[in-house]
């Protein structure tokens, strides 16, 4: 009991597991509902569950956004605006991409814009955005080839590893930001592996793609993390864009899954575990 009632379990509490829970509810609602307006309503409904985790963790959500917790709140709309204004051509598709990764990046460095816009950090800045635009797609590519339940987990797990690396480097704050999208996209996983039809995977594309690699451009951009760091947790994406190369992995969903998190799980367990070692006491 004494353990639920400590600040850090209360916000694991409010800001990830409570949000988590209405997304699934959400979802399964709305799956219920005629497919006309699906995908959009099941992408604003994790919109808004990023946001109810931001909320519960600063007590705000201003327009324009005061720092860069509030901003990460409104990165979810954006996305959700995204999946609604998506044209079905791959061209307008991948030009639309591009903008909205501007857009969002922009939105997300907003605060520290004179420091961040300048020539020193250009290659850096247009390094996230190649990222950023080279994750989406291979997460788009491998929607077709790999099953809903790993698409949601790998994005799941490089997001919950980054909110370890983000704890270690002394943001709480923004590590427990991470963990609120994480713990909102392995309920995701969970409810797709119980009952795939209730999950859309075009509406939540954006939020297990774009999103995990923006939450590292924060980490590097505010706490200055070296962003090779970053580049390693991006690991469990390159295992997607690599999946058929592996043929010993089965092609159920729950036994690609496992095998996939094992595979991407331990380096990343690793690197995370070395870091530990070297930061020394966290408090």
């Amino acid at each position: 009991m004494e353990m639920l009632t400590s600040p850090i379990a209360k916000a694991m509490i409010n800001s990830a597991l409570l949000p988590a829970a209405g997304v699934v509810v959400a979802f399964f609602l709305i799956s219920l509902m005629s497919d006309t307006y699906r995908r959009q309503l099941q992408s604003l409904a994790l919109a808004i569950g990023l946001m109810a985790g931001v909320y519960a963790l600063v007590g705000r959500l201003g327009i324009p956004p005061k720092d860069v917790s509030e901003s990460i709140g409104w990165l979810g709309v954006v996305s959700a605006i995204f999946v609604m204004l998506s044209p079905q051509a791959a061209g307008g598709r991948y030009g639309l991409r591009a903008v909205f990764v501007l857009l969002m990046g922009g939105l997300l460095l907003w605060h520290i814009r004179g420091s961040v816009f300048v020539p020193a950090h250009y290659r850096n800045l247009v390094a996230f955005f190649c990222l950023a635009l080279g994750v989406w797609s291979i997460v788009e590519r491998s929607a077709a080839r790999v099953s809903l339940v790993a698409l949601l987990a790998m994005g799941s797990l490089a997001t919950a590893f980054l909110s370890f690396v983000l704890l270690l480097k002394g943001s709480a704050s923004m590590s427990q930001l991470a963990t609120s999208l994480a713990v909102q996209l392995g309920a995701l996983a969970v409810l797709a592996l119980v009952a795939p039809r209730r999950v859309d995977a075009l509406a939540v594309l954006p939020f297990l793609s774009v999103l995990p690699v923006l939450y590292m451009a924060a980490g590097h951009f505010y706490l200055d993390i070296n962003p090779w760091h970053m580049i390693y947790l991006c690991f469990p994406f390159l295992l997607l864009w690599v999946r058929r190369a592996f043929s010993f992995i089965p092609n159920s969903p729950i036994g690609e899954t496992l095998m996939l998190t094992v595979m991407a799980g331990a380096p990343l367990g690793y690197f995370v575990w070395t870091l530990f070692k070297s930061a020394g006491p966290l408090y």
